[in-house]
């Protein structure tokens, strides 16, 4: 379970006033009697016919968001998919086997007398094995076979017959200039890993972006609630000065025309009440989708009730902290320095590929033959067997090291002009400076956003405070209109007007107290610290 860093508890003992709905006090004072106070966050969402009610924390939201939401699924298999395009480029360097087996069946006419028949017929049979892997350290290529070959002929000049030819070799080329530092297969392979956690960085963003969306719609959810409780008391509020202003034209005091600025009031109310109804389901039909992967789900028929309250307390910003805590933590710098060492990569295979070909090759070999040695006296003798050998021979002789070869060799070519080369290398040059001066760019992005947002903080609190005020001057306006219309120094107009300033003020208040919480979880956000993890 995820521990939310902000979490938010705000208690408004006097924040919202509520009007009672009992006649008695009607009767007694001749006007509604004065609002009662209530707990903000304790409003419960509309009753649904069928549906039951689901109590959430936002830990709770949020980790229901980070394992169901499609969005955020979808974005895991990239990870996936990345790790398959890895192997891809890993494969270049991995050992390659290699293997053949021939036949070969020749014949061809004799045209001197040194061919040893007039027809000379030759069966040659191979059977080839090799090795061969590009190491990913040097870019070397080394290779190692194992050659054999069993030749019968009849030709009557033949000394061994049949002849097993065996070989065995082992070579290996390194670039010693152009392609020694990097080279396009381990600049490729470079380039995966590199965009292995380019997918790393982009998946946590993905799930602050998931995190921060669901905080968002808790909160809104937790508003919409709320106004449909200030709503329904504001409704409460008119019905009652309706039914009092009743009772007045029934004694007389009041004529009947006088009901119809109460009976607007009441009307007004009830499409308030009803159209914040109306947005309370949106909300949440929005929160819940971020919640689940489908309709099947049961909270979809639930009924969510968010339980969290808002903390309201002023906290301290540090700025220049979260400027810093920002450029090391947030996926979208993180991934474009990622981007840089791409291109930093890039300009280096450029650069190599501008430096001469300089290749060293050094190979070591074995050979070894067997097979039943002949010998004749004299030209066109009749052969005579000497010794009886076989392919146990020329392993013999291989294993005895009886002809070993080495060769090296040094291999230069350069292009004359190297226009190309030196055009790509300026062009790889500018694509790295342009990379650089794009993450400058963000950088500065990020430093002004974390500016400008940690102090709408301070700013959102300040609104809060003058909100929370407004709505203590406009209860104390009510009340004293009460009092004045008690004792009838104040009209039903004026009253009517104080009670839809305090639902102004109630909503005002709200907000503020939502949009503080809002900049402090956004705060959270410029700065890279939504997922504790």
């Amino acid at each position: 379970m995820m521990t939310s860093p902000t979490r938010f508890t705000l208690v408004l003992g006097t924040a919202f006033l509520l009007a009672p709905s009992t006649a008695a006090a009607v009767q007694q004072t001749g006007a509604p009697p004065a609002p009662q106070s209530y707990e903000v966050g304790r409003a419960l969402p509309p009753a649904v016919p069928g549906s039951t009610v689901i109590e959430l924390t936002l830990e709770e939201a949020v980790d229901r968001a980070l394992e169901n939401n499609l969005g955020l699924q979808s974005a895991r298999l990239n990870p996936e998919i990345q790790d398959l395009g890895l192997e891809q480029a890993q494969a270049a360097f991995l050992p390659t086997f290699s293997s053949s087996l021939g036949y070969n069946n020749a014949a061809a006419q004799s045209t001197s007398q040194l061919d040893g028949g007039a027809r000379i017929t030759t069966e040659r049979n191979t059977f080839n094995f090799g090795l061969g892997q590009t190491l990913p350290w040097t870019g070397g290529r080394v290779t190692a076979s194992f050659n054999n070959a069993r030749t019968s002929t009849d030709n009557i000049f033949a000394t061994r017959n049949p002849n097993f030819n065996s070989s065995l070799s082992l070579n290996y080329t390194q670039s010693l200039l152009s392609g020694r530092r990097i080279d396009q297969q381990r600049a490729a392979l470079g380039t995966q890993l590199i965009q292995r956690r380019i997918v790393d960085i982009q998946l946590r963003g993905e799930a602050e972006d998931v995190a921060n969306q669901v905080r968002a719609a808790y909160w809104n959810l937790r508003s919409q609630i709320e106004q449909i409780e200030i709503q329904r008391r504001s409704l409460a509020q008119a019905e009652q000065l309706l039914e009092n202003n009743r009772v007045r034209v029934r004694a007389g005091t009041m004529v009947e025309m006088d009901l119809a600025q109460a009976e607007v009031q009441v009307a007004n109310a009830e499409q308030a009440l009803l159209n914040a109804e109306l947005q309370w389901r949106a909300q949440e039909l929005a929160f819940k989708r971020l919640l689940i992967s489908g309709t099947n789900d049961p909270l979809w028929q639930q009924t969510v009730n968010p339980v969290d309250l808002p903390i309201f307390e002023e906290r301290t910003v540090d700025i220049a902290g979260a400027v810093v805590e920002a450029l090391e933590r947030r996926p979208d710098v993180q991934q474009q320095r990622e981007q840089r060492q791409v291109a930093l990569m890039n300009l280096d295979v450029t650069r190599e590929g501008t430096l001469p070909d300089l290749n060293l090759s050094a190979g070591y070999s074995l050979q070894g033959v067997g097979g039943d040695l002949f010998t004749r006296s004299g030209l066109g003798g009749e052969p005579e067997l000497l010794e009886r050998g076989g392919y146990r021979d020329g392993l013999q002789s291989i294993a005895n090291f009886d002809t070993p070869s080495l060769n090296i060799a040094l291999n230069f070519s350069y292009p004359v002009g190297m226009r190309a080369g030196r055009a790509n290398l300026e062009r790889a040059r500018l694509q790295l400076r342009q990379t650089d001066l794009s993450l400058r760019n963000q950088e500065l992005g990020i430093e002004t956003e974390v500016t400008n947002v940690g102090l709408s903080v301070n700013n959102a609190y300040l609104q809060l405070q003058a909100a929370t005020r407004s709505r203590q001057a406009a209860e104390r306006s009510l009340e004293a209109e009460l009092t004045r219309f008690d004792v009838g120094a104040s009209t039903n107009f004026q009253v009517v007007t104080a009670q839809d300033a305090l639902t102004a003020a109630r909503l005002a208040e709200l907000r503020a107290v939502i949009g503080y919480v809002n900049a402090l979880a956004e705060f959270d956000r410029v700065r890279g610290a939504t997922l504790p993890y």
